[in-house]
């Protein structure tokens, strides 16, 4: 399964990873046009012995964030920069500091969000595994200070909690106010899908996003919505209607709020894992990660792959 599983006053200490303004004209990552899930810039940002996921881009779509997991290691927040048609070499952030996950950056480029095992101040975790969402602002091109969100997006986890009870990695904005996370509240059987709005510095009470399931007991994760505003993402694991293990599901955009969800189809699930949907800020490409099914519930690195969103023919899921 895929488990990655006080607001206190940003200083004026700045960290680097940078921002740019929004893009005249979409780019275009590859010279080939991607009909079938592809392996993202093999050698570079996909390698051979690292786990790399969760691919996340700045709104002009020059510069990607994703995260790397060396063997035996804590993954990492990395940047690179397209150039030239080219991706450069990534390296650490620098706000990267703990195991540090899922990048998410609002339509506007102002906020950043990230998950992190790093303690909260005056917060300590008691349980046994807890991971938070971060937020830095852009100051000039640069980022700063990352600080954690409050409660109750934040809950820290209490004395004998476990993974993934109160834990939330993931804050995925709709447009610059609206954000979707997912989190498994203290006490309940299953991770689920709230919203909460941010005006004027503060977050609103989350609400719960329902009716995407006939059966709520199925975890929702990863959510993201496409940049048109029409499909919400997310990943579910062993859902009936899947193709086995992790899978990505789909619901559509109605008078009523969202659809119920559907696989997003053999284009994408298999008999590996597949989770963490992403797309290009303009659109054209969606991104996931796989991990190689091995067998014997055993599985292999994740890897970055893409697709041209046209080619997954959305539409003809909800005839």
């Amino acid at each position: 399964m895929y488990k990655f599983t006080s607001l206190v006053i940003i200083g004026l200490l700045l960290v680097s990873c940078g921002n740019t303004p929004v893009a005249e004209k979409p780019l275009s990552y590859s010279p080939n046009t991607i009909q079938e899930a592809t392996l993202f810039a093999p050698g570079v940002i996909s390698t051979e012995n690292n786990s790399e996921f969760e691919i996340m881009f700045t709104p002009d779509g020059e510069r990607a964030y994703f995260c790397r997991r060396a063997p035996e290691k804590k993954q990492k927040i990395y940047e690179t920069t397209f150039v030239n048609g080219d991706w450069t070499t990534p390296r650490v952030c620098d706000f990267s500091v703990d195991r540090d996950e899922t990048a998410s950056i609002t339509p506007d480029g102002n906020l950043f969000f990230f998950g992190s095992e790093r303690p909260i101040p005056d917060r300590p975790n008691q349980g046994a595994f807890d991971m938070n969402i971060w937020m830095m602002k852009k100051t000039g091109d640069r980022w700063g200070t990352p600080v954690p969100l409050p409660a109750p997006i934040n809950e820290v986890q209490v004395e004998g909690e476990q993974w993934p009870s109160s834990n939330n990695n993931f804050l995925s904005a709709v447009d610059n106010e609206t954000f979707y996370y997912t989190t498994m509240v203290r006490g309940s059987k299953a991770i689920k899908l709230y919203q909460t709005q941010y005006r004027d510095g503060t977050f609103s009470e989350p609400e719960e996003i329902k009716g995407l399931f006939e059966d709520e007991k199925y975890w929702i994760y990863s959510p993201v919505v496409s940049p048109d505003g029409k499909y919400l993402f997310f990943n579910s694991f062993a859902v009936p209607g899947g193709a086995g293990g992790e899978d990505i599901y789909v619901a559509q955009k109605t008078a009523e709020g969202w659809s119920k969800a559907q696989s997003i189809g053999p284009k994408i699930n298999s008999k590996n894992e597949e989770g963490a949907p992403r797309f290009s800020r303009d659109g054209k490409y969606f991104f996931f990660s796989r991990s190689e099914n091995l067998g014997n519930d055993e599985y292999g690195e994740w890897s970055l792959y893409f697709i041209e969103t046209a080619f997954l023919e959305l539409e003809n899921l909800f005839d």
